[in-house]
C-alpha cells in the first residue's frame, strides 16, 4: 500500500474509551502497518480465543476478485478508499462479536470517515495497535527515499494511535535461541515465545486469570517485592535474564525527564520495553509513574493502553473519576509522598482522609513513603498497622533514602528491591539483602527440604534448588535421603524444621495415605511427587500445634510445558492428535495426564510390562469417563492404545504420534540394576511433519531411546532431555515450597554448568 501518497486527515492522538472493560466474547480488531504481523498475532488470538478470524485482506480478495494492490493500480487510491469504507463498516456491523479481525489497508491512506468509524468501535471492543521496529517495516513499505518513508509513517502511526485502545509492540526475533545447554532450537520456537507473550497481555485486556506462578500474590502481606527496573537500564543492553530474579512483580521505573507524551516515539519506546519484559519474566508487570510529571493524566492513559498489571500514580490525580473507568483491568496503586511523618503526629487525619478517598475512587492498593527522622525508624510499621485497621485495601509503607533500608526490609506488601547488577545505592536494597534481614530478624526460619526415593543418589534438585535459596537470600537447605524403605519418610514429615519433601520412584503413590490434602491434578494423577509441610503459628511443642501435609504433582506441569513449548505449530495439537507413552510407572501417569489436559484424546502405551500398562489404561479410561460426566463435556473420549512389544503395528484408526514420552527410569550412579533397552519401532515414527519427543530421564548425556531420536532432527522432530523436564518442574516446586517466585535463570544456570561439566 506504500503507492498512496494522499494527505491524511487530521486527527487526535490518542482514543481515550470511556471503558477498558468489554464483554467476554467482544470481536477483537488488530490495526498497524503492513509487515506488523498482525495476521500471525490474529491467527494466535483466535485459535486461544476460541474466536473467528477474519482478514480484511482476504475479504476484500473475495468480493472484487482483486488485492488492495491491484484495485489501486486499476481503478486509483479514491476508489479503494470508498470501498474499503464500505467493506470496513460492513464488516464491524456484522461480526461485533466471536471474531478476531486483522485490518491493514488503512494508516496514511485512510481519510476522516475511516478514522471515525475505527474509533467509534473503539469505544466497545478492544483495539489493538500492533507496533513493531521501523527498520523491519521499511522492508515491507518500498519507498524511493528515507524521509518520504519517515512521512508514511508518522502519519500512519498517527492514525494507528488514533482510533485504537492498545498497544501492543511485537518483537523481532532475531536473537539465535538456544536451550539452557547452550545448543540451538529450531526457528518456530521464536514464534512460540511470541504466542506467549501476546496471550498473556490478551488475557490482561480481557480480565482473564493468568496464573503461572504457584507463590503467594504480590498485594498480600506476605513480604512481597518488586523489582525495581530502570528505563535506562533497560536501553543498556542489560543481561534480561535478571528480571525473573525471584521477585514478585517487575516495576518499570519511568524517569521525569524521560516522560514526553507528545514525542511520537515515546509511545514506541515504552511499549518495546512492557514487551521485552513480559518476555523475560513470568511475574506481574507494574509501571511507575513520575510524582512531580505535569503531564501525569496523559501519560497515565498511554501506559493503560499497554495493560500493565499495575501503575502506580500519585493519589492526588485530578481527574480519578476518569482513570478508573480508562484503567480496565489494571490495578492503581495509589502513591503519597510524606516530607515526614511519625504514627502520632496530627498529619494522621490527613492521611486517613486521603486513604478513604483513594478506596471510593476505586485505587487497588494505597503506597505511602516518608523521610525517616533517624537511623532504624521504624514508625512505618506502627503507622501501617493502624492504616490497615480502617481499610481493606493492601498498605504500604516504607521511609526512603538512604536512612530508610530497614523499613524496606520489614514492609510486608511490595517492598523495592534493586537489581543486583547496578552500581551500589546506598538508598536500596536488593532481593538477597532483604530477605536476610528477615532472617536476621527471626521473620523467616530456615526451612529444610529433602528428595525422597530409592535412586536419588545424583540428584540435581539438591544443586538446583540450594542455588536459588542462595541466589534470593532465603536460609533454606535442600538434601537428600536415598532410602529402600519407605518408613523412613516419616521422621521427614515429622521433623520440626522441614518444609517439604521431593518424593520420587517408586514412593510417589504410596505416600498418597500419608497426606491429609491433595491438590486437584495429584487426585486424578494418583501420585505425589511433592509434599509441603504446613504448621500452625503455635510453637511446635504447644499441643495444639497442627501439621497439614498437602500434595501435589510438579512432574505433569514440566512434560505439559516442555510439550508445550517445543511442539511445532504444523504439529499443533487437534482433534486426531495422538501420543505414545513409554512406560507405566509415577512419571507415565504424569505424561497421560499432561497430554490430556492439552487437548490430546487418542494415546498409545508401550510398556515391558503389559499388564502395568493396561492397569494404567484402564485407570485412565475410567477417569476419563469420570470428567466428562462431571464437566458436561462434548469433546471426544479419551482413547488408549496397548502396544504389546516393538513388532505390533500401528493401532488403525490412529494418526502417527506427533508426541512421545519416555518415562523410563534414570539411572543411578550410571547404571541402572535392570537396563531398560526398549526402543521405539520404526512403523511408529511415520509421522510426516516429526513431532516432541521428550525423555524424562537425565542421570546420563544420553540414552538409546534419546539418541535414536536424535538422528531423527532432520525428519522434523526435537527431543527434550530430562533436564528440561527438571527445571519446569523444579521451578514449580521452588514455588510450592517457599510460597516466592523462582529465580529461574539461577535454576537453569546450574543445569548449565552440569551439562557443560560432562566429558565429550
Amino acid at each position: 500500500m506504500s503507492s498512496l501518497s494522499s494527505p491524511v486527515m487530521p486527527c487526535d492522538r490518542l482514543v481515550f474509551p470511556s471503558c477498558r472493560r468489554y464483554s467476554a466474547d467482544a470481536t477483537l480488531l488488530l490495526v498497524g502497518f503492513v509487515g506488523a504481523g498482525k495476521k500471525t498475532l490474529g491467527i494466535i488470538a483466535s485459535v486461544a480465543l476460541r474466536r473467528r478470524f477474519i482478514d480484511f485482506d482476504a475479504v476484500f480478495r473475495q468480493e472484487v476478485h482483486l488485492s488492495p494492490q491491484e484495485y489501486i493500480a486499476q481503478h486509483g487510491p479514491a476508489r479503494y478508499r470508498e470501498l474499503e469504507l464500505r467493506l470496513t463498516r460492513t464488516l464491524l456491523e456484522t461480526c461485533p462479536t466471536g471474531c478476531v479481525i486483522t485490518i491493514t489497508g488503512v494508516g496514511w491512506s485512510a481519510n476522516r470517515q475511516q478514522q471515525v468509524l475505527l474509533k467509534e468501535f473503539a469505544q466497545n471492543h478492544p483495539v489493538v495497535y500492533v507496533r513493531r521496529d521501523r527498520v523491519d517495516l521499511q522492508r515491507f513499505i518500498i519507498t524511493t527515499s528515507p524521509d518520504k518513508f519517515n512521512r508514511i509513517f508518522e502519519a500512519g502511526n498517527e492514525f494507528f494511535q488514533s482510533c485504537s485502545s492498545f498497544d501492543f509492540f511485537n518483537h523481532t526475533q532475531e536473537e539465535k535461541l538456544t536451550d539452557y545447554a547452550g545448543r540451538p532450537l529450531p526457528a518456530y520456537i521464536k514464534l512460540k515465545e511470541a504466542e506467549r507473550v501476546f496471550l498473556r497481555f490478551l488475557h490482561q485486556i480481557f480480565g482473564r486469570a493468568y496464573h503461572v506462578l504457584f507463590s503467594s500474590d504480590p498485594f498480600s502481606p506476605s513480604h512481597t517485592y518488586a523489582l525495581q527496573v530502570p528505563l535506562v537500564w533497560l536501553e543498556s543492553n542489560p543481561d534480561l535474564e535478571l528480571l525473573e530474579s525471584g521477585a514478585d512483580a517487575v516495576n518499570l521505573v519511568i524517569d521525569g525527564g524521560a516522560v514526553d507524551t507528545n514525542s511520537a516515539g515515546f509511545m514506541e519506546r515504552i511499549a518495546k520495553h512492557m514487551a521485552t519484559i513480559r518476555k523475560h519474566t513470568r511475574v506481574p508487570v507494574f509501571i511507575e509513574v513520575p510524582q512531580s510529571d505535569t503531564s501525569c493524566g496523559e501519560l497515565l492513559e498511554m501506559l493503560f493502553r499497554l495493560a500493565p498489571d499495575a501503575v502506580a500514580c500519585p493519589v492526588d490525580h485530578s481527574d480519578l473519576t476518569r482513570l478508573k473507568l480508562a484503567k480496565g483491568h489494571t490495578k492503581i496503586i495509589a502513591t503519597y509522598q510524606s516530607a515526614s511523618l511519625t504514627a502520632n503526629q496530627s498529619i494522621f487525619p490527613e492521611i486517613c482522609s486521603l486513604l478513604d478517598n483513594t478506596e471510593k475512587q476505586g485505587f487497588d492498593a494505597f503506597r505511602l513513603t516518608t523521610t525517616p527522622s533517624c537511623p532504624g525508624d521504624l514508625t512505618n510499621l506502627t503507622l501501617q498497622q493502624r492504616l490497615r485497621e480502617i481499610t481493606n485495601l493492601p498498605i504500604t509503607v516504607y521511609h526512603t533514602g538512604p536512612l530508610g533500608r530497614a523499613s524496606i526490609c520489614l514492609n510486608p506488601i511490595l517492598s523495592p528491591v534493586m537489581l543486583p547488577s547496578l552500581p551500589d545505592n546506598p538508598t536500596g536494597v536488593t532481593l538477597a539483602s532483604a530477605q536476610q534481614a528477615l532472617t536476621s530478624c527471626f521473620l523467616l526460619p530456615k526451612q529444610t527440604f529433602t528428595v525422597f526415593g530409592q535412586r536419588v543418589t545424583n540428584s540435581l534438585s539438591p544443586a538446583m534448588h540450594n542455588a536459588a535459596y542462595s541466589a534470593c537470600g532465603l536460609p533454606h537447605a535442600y538434601d537428600i535421603l536415598c532410602s529402600d524403605h519407605f518408613s523412613d519418610i516419616h521422621k521427614l514429615l515429622n521433623s520440626t524444621d522441614h518444609g517439604g519433601v521431593a518424593v520420587t520412584l517408586p514412593y510417589k503413590t504410596e505416600v498418597l495415605d500419608l497426606l491429609d490434602d491433595l491438590s486437584p491434578d495429584a487426585q486424578d494423577i494418583h501420585a505425589v511427587n511433592t509434599v509441603v509441610i504446613e504448621r500452625n503459628n503455635n510453637p511446635p511443642s504447644s499441643s495444639s500445634s497442627k501439621k497439614i501435609l498437602k500434595g501435589y504433582n510438579t512432574d505433569y506441569l514440566g512434560i505439559r510445558d516442555c510439550i508445550n513449548k517445543h511442539l511445532s505449530p504444523a504439529n499443533a495439537i487437534r482433534p486426531g492428535t495422538t501420543a505414545l507413552i513409554i512406560g507405566a510407572g509415577g512419571m507415565a501417569r504424569a505424561a497421560i495426564y499432561a497430554c490430556y489436559q492439552l487437548g490430546v484424546r487418542q494415546i498409545c502405551i508401550y510398556n515391558r510390562t503389559v499388564s502395568n500398562a493396561q492397569k494404567l489404561a484402564e485407570y485412565y479410561t475410567r477417569w476419563a469417563e469420570k470428567q466428562q460426566k462431571k464437566n458436561k463435556q462434548n469433546d471426544s473420549r479419551l482413547q488408549i492404545e496397548i502396544l504389546q512389544s516393538g513388532n505390533d503395528p500401528w493401532p488403525e484408526g490412529f494418526r502417527q504420534p506427533t508426541v512421545i514420552v519416555a518415562c523410563l527410569p534414570a539411572p543411578s550412579g550410571g547404571q541402572l540394576q535392570e537396563p531398560v533397552t526398549m526402543v521405539v519401532a520404526e512403523q511408529w515414527l511415520r509421522s510426516t511433519t516429526g513431532g516432541v519427543f521428550i525423555d524424562v530421564a537425565y542421570g546420563m548425556p544420553q540414552t538409546k531411546l534419546r539418541q535414536a531420536m536424535n538422528d531423527r532432527a532432520s525428519m522434523g522432530w526435537v527431543v527434550v532431555d530430562g533436564l528440561v523436564v527438571l527445571l519446569e518442574q523444579g521451578i514449580a516446586q521452588y514455588e510450592l515450597f517457599t510460597k516466592r517466585p523462582a529465580p529461574v535463570h539461577v535454576m537453569r544456570g546450574v543445569l548449565r554448568e552440569y551439562t557443560n561439566a560432562i566429558p565429550g
